[in-house]
Formats: C-alpha cells, sequence, structure tokens
C-alpha cells in the first residue's frame, strides 16, 4: 500500500468557479502582456513589513482525521513527541453465529504499513521499503481494552453536532483502562519485511500468501473468547450501538525507550485493516470429506470473524515545547507550533485599520507579476531533523487556502496527487548533498486581491503537512489566549519538523521577505 494512493483516495476535491475581471485600463494584472512593452515601468517591491511569531499549539482536534499516528518521535529541537492511539470497534457482521462447538485458534490485529518495492528477487521474494515510518529505534507497544466510550455525537449539544475529541485525550483513556492488556511488546520497530501467510482454508485446503509490510500482531485468544466467542446470542453482539458500550475502546499505547524511537503513519480505514478471530467449529460432514465412509459425523472446518476499527478514531499526542529563539520560525507537526504571519504589518497612523504601507500600496495601482515568499532553512537548527518536503500557507483567520492554491496552474484545478500545488507551495529547494535550503511559496493572487481588489489584509498561517492535498481542517482547543481557531488537518497527521529564518533574522541575506514584481504605466 503507497501512501501516494491513499491520498488520491481521500483527498477532498473542492470545485471553485472564478470570474476574472478586466480592470477600468484594460489590462491583466496577473501574468500580463504588457511587461517590458513600451509606456510601462517594470520594478521589484521588497520592502514589505512583515511580523510573525511563533505559536505552540493547543491540543488538536484528532478524531477527524484521514491517518493517525502512532509511535514515539525525538529530535533534537522539539524534543519528544509521543503519539497513541484509541479507537471504536465495529463488528463486520452483527449478532454473529460462530456455529457448533466453536474453538478459537488465534487473534491477529493487522494494519499494513505504507510501502513501496524496491526490487523483485529471483527467489520472488519483493523487497519493500517503508514509506511514513520516522526513526528506526524500538518503542514499547501495548494493546489494552478501555472501558472509556466514544460518542459520535456532542452531547452537549443534544447529540446534534458531531463529537470532537482533541489530543489530550490520553488521561481520560487511561483513567478508564480495564486491566486487560491484549498485547505488550517492549522491544517493537516496524519491520518492511515481506509477510508471507498461510491463508486457512474452509476445510484442508490452504492458500499462500505474499503481502506487503504491515503490522502483525497476535492478541490475547483468552481474552476474544470470553469477549466475543461466548457471547453468541447475547443483546451485546445484536447491534453496533450495543457492541460499542459493551467493547468501548480498544488503546493503541506508545512508550519510549531510551531516548529515541520510531513513528509511523497508518490507515485504520484500510480494507486489511482490523482484528480477525480465527476458529474452527464442527459441521455435519455430509460430503464425507474425510474419507472415512461416514456422512453423519462432525468435521472440523475453518471460520473466521472481523472486526473492523472505527469509525470514531482519535490520536493523543504528548509533546514537548521547544525553546524559540528570536528571528526563527519554528514548524512541528502534531500537536506541534506554527507561525502567524501578518504582511504590511505597519504603521497605521490614521486608525482606520489599514496600514499606511497598504494604503499606499493600494494606491500605486500596480499591475502585480509575481508575488511571493522565500523561507530559508536555518541549519544550525537541522542536525536531527526530518525536513519536511512541503510547508502550507493559509488564511489563518477563515480557515482557508488561498486563492493560489486553486489555481496552482493558471485556469486549473490543482491536480490529485501528491506532487500538485507545486507552482503555489514549491517543494523544498535542496543542495547537493540533500540538505534544504529554502521553500518558496508563490501568492501572487492574493496579493492582487489584497492590492487591487481591496479584499482583507488576512494573518497568515504556516505549517509544516503531511500532504498538500489535505485541505481539511482539525479544530484546536480553545483555551484561554488561543489565537488559532483551526489548522490544516495535513499539518497534524505528521511528526517532521523545520526552523526558518523569520523576518527580524539576524542573517540579512536569509530574512523573510514578500517579494513583488509589479507593472506600472509611465507617468
Amino acid at each position: 500500500m503507497t501512501i501516494k494512493n491513499t491520498m488520491l483516495k481521500i483527498t477532498t476535491v473542492v470545485a471553485v468557479v472564478f470570474s476574472f475581471v478586466a480592470c477600468e485600463d484594460d489590462f491583466e494584472t496577473i501574468g500580463s502582456g504588457v511587461i517590458g512593452e513600451p509606456g510601462f515601468n517594470t520594478g521589484l517591491y521588497e520592502d514589505a513589513e512583515i511580523s510573525a511569531i511563533n505559536n505552540d499549539l493547543a491540543p488538536v482536534q484528532t478524531n477527524n482525521l484521514p491517518l493517525n499516528l502512532l509511535g514515539v518521535y525525538t529530535d533534537p529541537v522539539f524534543g519528544s513527541q509521543k503519539a497513541s492511539i484509541v479507537t471504536q470497534l465495529s463488528m463486520a457482521q452483527t449478532n454473529p453465529s460462530f456455529g457448533n462447538q466453536p474453538e478459537l485458534d488465534s487473534v491477529v490485529l493487522t494494519i499494513p504499513y505504507f510501502s513501496h518495492v524496491l526490487e523483485t528477487l529471483q527467489t520472488g521474494e519483493t523487497v519493500y521499503k517503508l514509506d511514513s515510518v520516522y526513526g528506526n529505534s524500538a518503542i514499547k507497544l501495548s494493546i489494552l481494552e478501555s472501558n472509556y466510550f466514544l460518542n459520535n455525537y456532542d452531547p452537549s449539544t443534544d447529540f446534534e453536532q458531531a463529537q470532537k475529541y482533541y489530543s489530550n485525550l490520553t488521561p481520560q483513556i487511561e483513567s478508564n483502562l480495564t486491566g486487560n492488556v491484549l498485547y505488550q511488546n517492549d522491544n517493537f520497530r516496524p519491520s518492511p519485511a515481506e509477510l508471507i501467510e498461510i491463508n486457512p482454508g474452509a476445510t484442508a485446503n490452504r492458500d499462500t500468501l505474499r503481502l506487503a509490510p504491515r503490522m502483525r500482531l497476535k492478541l490475547s485468544v483468552d481474552f476474544f473468547k470470553s469477549k466475543i466467542i461466548d457471547m453468541e446470542g447475547a443483546p451485546e453482539l445484536a447491534s453496533q450501538a450495543n457492541f460499542r458500550n459493551y467493547f468501548r475502546s480498544l488503546y493503541f499505547k506508545a512508550e519510549q525507550i531510551g531516548n529515541k524511537g520510531s513513528m509511523m503513519l497508518l490507515n485504520l480505514a484500510e480494507v486489511d485493516a482490523g482484528i480477525i478471530l480465527y476458529y474452527r467449529s464442527k459441521i455435519v460432514d455430509a460430503t464425507d470429506s474425510d474419507g472415512d465412509g461416514d456422512t453423519t459425523d462432525l468435521v472440523d472446518v475453518n471460520k473466521s470473524f472481523k472486526l473492523n476499527f472505527g469509525p470514531t478514531k482519535v490520536t493523543t499526542f504528548d509533546q514537548e515545547s521547544p525553546q524559540f529563539t528570536e528571528g526563527n520560525l519554528y514548524l512541528k507537526g502534531g500537536e506541534g507550533s506554527m507561525a502567524i504571519i501578518d504582511l504590511f504589518s505597519g504603521a497605521d497612523t490614521d486608525g482606520d485599520g489599514v496600514s499606511d504601507e497598504l494604503e499606499f500600496l493600494r494606491d500605486s495601482e500596480w499591475l502585480i507579476n509575481e508575488a511571493n515568499l522565500t523561507f530559508y532553512v536555518n541549519r544550525n537548527f537541522m542536525t536531527g531533523l526530518d525536513e519536511p518536503e512541503r510547508i502550507y500557507l493559509y488564511d489563518l483567520d477563515n480557515s482557508a487556502i488561498l486563492a493560489d492554491y486553486v489555481l496552482d496552474d493558471p485556469g486549473q484545478l490543482n491536480s490529485l496527487t501528491s506532487t500538485s500545488n507545486e507552482n503555489h507551495l514549491v517543494p523544498l529547494k535542496r543542495d547537493e548533498s540533500g540538505k534544504g535550503i529554502s521553500y518558496k511559496v508563490n501568492i501572487t493572487d492574493h496579493i492582487n486581491n489584497v492590492l487591487n481588489n481591496e479584499e482583507t489584509n488576512v494573518r497568515l498561517g504556516l505549517v509544516v503537512t503531511q500532504n498538500v492535498n489535505i485541505v481539511g481542517n482539525s479544530a484546536v482547543l480553545q483555551t484561554e489566549g488561543a489565537n488559532v481557531q483551526k489548522i490544516p488537518a495535513g499539518s497534524v497527521i505528521t511528526p517532521q519538523a523545520t526552523v526558518l529564518y523569520g523576518p527580524n533574522a539576524e542573517d540579512a541575506d536569509k530574512r523573510l521577505k514578500l517579494k513583488i514584481y509589479y507593472t506600472e504605466p509611465k507617468n
């Protein structure tokens, strides 16, 4: 399972209709054909006043995510980040019948990893590389039963609105643990090895399956025998609602070993993900399958029963806070940190809510050919950091994408691939050794709207992102002094981080600047 294919399935496409209105001077304001023609001057404005602050995020909503992080990730700048998961379980079939004299053989939890093929050997073995696994050290992994009940709808709204669960849920979950430990491994690490599995048939027939890498854990047989198999015919298994009240939640608990660890991005909704109970029951051997000449005796048949994860799944974070230093912007995924940027943030002498600089620029009536922000990586902080390939700039006040996001290619919606929006959100520029140099964000349409269409000069939010196609938002818990309502969900599902030079950095050549390339008529 590749992460690219999964992103194609989970990305939501928002169709937006744009109308372009020519200005009263009858020339285009973006990409104008009048650049360099007689009667016009071209210029570069790069003196815009910019303010930028770091924001250490409050707990973030995590029950609306397409994917979930699990594990421990540590870096020297942001410290340790621990991600655990609590999830509902759903029966593949309600009111199940397990047959005559069922005997539970094994219980297997499976979650495929994101991976891609490196090569296929002559022996037939496929060599894989894991994607979206950060770090390579072992963690302690436990699978526990919790009696914490996950609501689909918020009881405080008379169950009219969907329930929001935040990343600070760990104390509530752990205070409701039942004491049932279904699995525990003090030295767990994700393996890229191909999995060879013998799939039991209904009778003696067995199929050999070669599977891409996946988490495959054997859970407690005794627990599931008493919890599921022995409850056949009971009201607890009669409906999904009854079952979720009976078996309230499963808790994937990640703990750190030493000072390192590893973290995985998982899709618990993937078709092969879930818990399968493998059992045998007896049926009358009407076809004499065992060849003993008796068609009235009982023989064993192999069967299985599946439990799916969800629908409600919550990631919890335990994140250390970095020490912010002056002049730098700290970006960290999960319940991490982001930057809040104000363009044209200078003095407002007339008190009308618009800076003097912005009023001057609006009065200039420039044709905006290009506008961009370049964020330089502060390599003094990057030792030990897994650098994100993309960052994401958005309208923080309205929790919305910028106009340039949709118009990635002139007049076209962005394509549905993980490499889309490379004109607006340019991937990390690297040097010959692979070290990050800078990110460039083109905001030509946004600046044109602010300068020439007098749209509100909104605050901009800057985050790292796992995938630029994930444009949905996660709410931020509104604590006292919170100045962020929502953050992009794509930033919640990555532990990656970076440190960028801000507009007040000591190194003047690497300070954050807004560059506006413009054309204006000659006087």
